[in-house]
């Protein structure tokens, strides 16, 4: 039992870790747009923006390590009332404010249709662009009977090969057709890249496949060195389907990237410091809120403001401005959670 806890301490660390590599790669990418393209400040800003991109596949592989962990008892009722539900909720509350806070700041000013637009981009997926993650989880959860299902009978062959399909699959040979420019007439009948970190979570949670350090550790830090690497050719050389593969979660040094910090934090026998561990529960415990909230009052300070980073400093201002967008996005979900009818949703 103690192991177990420890476990699930691993992934509230992990999700809270992930989170503020979101807010940090949210704000030097939107800050980018204030530097010069092919400058050093644009080319820093971006390279924080890419190296950060991990953060999202961890936060998929935590949901899969704990919904396809078989000791949990999930039902159809438990997935619609509990977790699609809460999702949805979360889809409209945020898609209105969004639109409140756009038709306030904006020329068009509060409207009686400004309640409208909101639902429907709750429905059609026009609202802020980070709002995508939103859909993709209720994909999840709609197959996640499924997943368990399969997941339930996977050993660590089976584990490999599964991975391995969606691999090649979802992330070579999409690559392979950006660079190249031309198709493959061989696909999968679910083309996406998610199911295979939501495995790939739960393959590790439940030690399936590789456990040496040295492998996980040449993964995490290979893939960040051929990151890097790229960022620095696309900037020289403006190549677009390198700049977009730079961007997709399905590239293959972001996949073994994720796999590999993902794997690190899973078998790391030290424990966390208690004051730390603390800390970093806390932000798990808001970090879905944060995620949500931290683009207003970055839309508000380089948009709407037009507050421009690099004229007050550069790269250690837009850190500042990251720290402080994380505080104030916590600070703002840690109050709205004691509002019982808002707790349930963030």
């Amino acid at each position: 039992m103690e192991t177990k806890r420890r476990e699930i301490h691993f992934l509230s660390e992990l999700r809270a870790v992930s989170c503020i590599a979101i807010v940090l790669l949210h704000t030097f990418y939107a800050a980018s747009a204030y530097a010069a393209p092919g400058s050093t400040a644009h080319l820093a800003a971006i390279s924080v923006r890419n190296l950060m991109m991990w953060a999202v596949p961890c936060f998929v592989m935590v949901s899969g390590a704990l919904l396809l962990d078989q000791a949990r008892v999930i039902t159809y009722r438990k997935i619609f009332q509990k977790y699609i539900l809460r999702i949805l909720l979360a889809l409209v509350l945020f898609s209105v404010g969004f639109q409140v806070f756009d038709d306030i700041t904006g020329n068009s000013g509060l409207h009686l249709t400004t309640l409208l637009h909101g639902l429907q981009n709750a429905v059609t997926g026009q609202g802020w662009k980070h709002m995508w993650y939103l859909y993709l989880i209720i994909a999840l959860y709609l197959l996640l009977p499924f997943y368990r299902k399969i997941a339930a009978g996977l050993t660590k062959k089976d584990s490999y090969y599964l991975l391995g399909v969606y691999f090649v699959f979802l992330s070579l040979i999409p690559m392979l057709q950006t660079l190249t420019q031309k198709s493959t007439a061989f696909y999968l009948c679910v083309y996406s890249i998610y199911p295979f970190y939501f495995f790939l979570g739960d393959a590790f949670f439940q030690k399936r496949i590789f456990q040496k350090r040295w492998i996980l550790a040449l993964l995490a830090v290979g893939g960040t060195a051929a990151i890097l690497l790229l960022t620095m050719l696309c900037e020289k050389k403006q190549t677009a389907s390198l700049s977009e593969l730079l961007t997709s979660y399905a590239f293959p040094p972001i996949a073994l990237q994720s796999a590999g910090i993902f794997g690190l934090m899973a078998v790391k026998a030290d424990r966390t410091p208690k004051w730390l561990s603390w800390i970093l529960r806390q932000i798990d415990q808001c970090s879905f809120g944060v995620y949500l909230l931290h683009m207003l009052f970055l839309k508000l300070v380089l948009v709407v403001w037009k507050w421009n980073p690099y004229s007050h400093g550069g790269f250690p201002v837009i850190l500042a401005l990251a720290i402080a967008v994380f505080l104030c996005s916590f600070g703002c979900i840690w109050l709205l959670k004691r509002i019982p009818g808002l707790k349930k949703i963030l």
